[in-house]
């Protein structure tokens, strides 16, 4: 599966913040193939704001980035079970959010006024037996806030990641003795994963909306709440150990 590198995204000037973790049925939008993304999900707002303001203390789905500026955003999927905002003042350059046990389809959407656009790279940190640690840039896009109608878009390239790691060394030679390839596999079902964080690299964006709607892996895509890629495409993972 090729997976798309560059997401535009218009958006829609929204009045409030507050976000629910559920849209009514017949509510909603569909992303630019034309897929249905509403019913019941886990909303997220991120907010660029400037780094000298108040962002409060209330608990919610928000979370403050750099108006202008790099903030990283560490996600874990922890044992509370549920969706968490852990840090939302990200304007230090530093934010963390918790998901939910499960896999997802992922939407994400620019609003707020035209003009501001990020760039997200997304990085996992997993154990290697040859180097102890390898950080590995997983995949980025482009989001841009335009003019229109707003579009929710796909982004799970983002958590579904293609990674190779050495598990095993001869401890003589130091050469790696046992791989392990992931292929479109959820990030956080990797074994080796240490840490996974997002460079949020914002210029100007207001507001980015992304949305977490639980998924079923079914390579076949017959399951209606099927694991997708951006085109409709089913994911299918893959884990492979590979002796030397």
């Amino acid at each position: 599966m090729e997976k798309t590198s560059i997401i535009a995204i218009g958006a829609l000037v929204v009045a409030g913040l507050l976000l629910t973790s559920v849209v009514l049925a017949g509510v909603g939008n569909n992303d630019k193939n034309g897929f249905q993304v509403n019913g019941k999900h886990y909303n997220l707002n991120i907010i660029g704001k400037d780094k000298h303001a108040d962002v409060g203390d209330s608990s919610g789905h928000t979370m403050f980035v750099l108006e202008n500026g790099r903030t990283r955003i560490y996600m874990t999927q922890n044992d509370s079970g549920v969706f968490d905002v852990v840090d939302r003042n990200g304007l230090d350059g530093r934010a963390e959010f918790n998901i939910a046990p499960g896999q997802y389809n992922i939407y994400a959407r620019a609003l707020g006024k035209p003009g501001g656009k990020v760039k997200i790279d997304a990085y996992g940190n997993f154990t290697d037996a040859v180097n102890g640690t390898n950080l590995i840039l997983l995949g980025y896009v482009n989001i841009a806030r335009e003019k229109g109608k707003p579009q929710s878009v796909n982004i799970n390239e983002l958590f579904y990641v293609d990674v190779t790691l050495c598990t095993k060394i001869n401890e003589t030679s130091g050469e790696c003795e046992e791989w392990v390839v992931y292929k479109d596999y959820w990030v956080f079902d990797i074994d080796e994963l240490l840490e996974y964080y997002w460079e949020y690299n914002n210029k100007g964006l207001k507001l980015l909306q992304v949305r977490f709607y639980e998924c079923t892996l079914d390579p076949t895509g017959e399951a209606n709440d099927y694991c997708r890629w951006v085109d409709g495409t089913p994911i299918d993972s893959k884990k492979t150990v590979i002796p030397a």
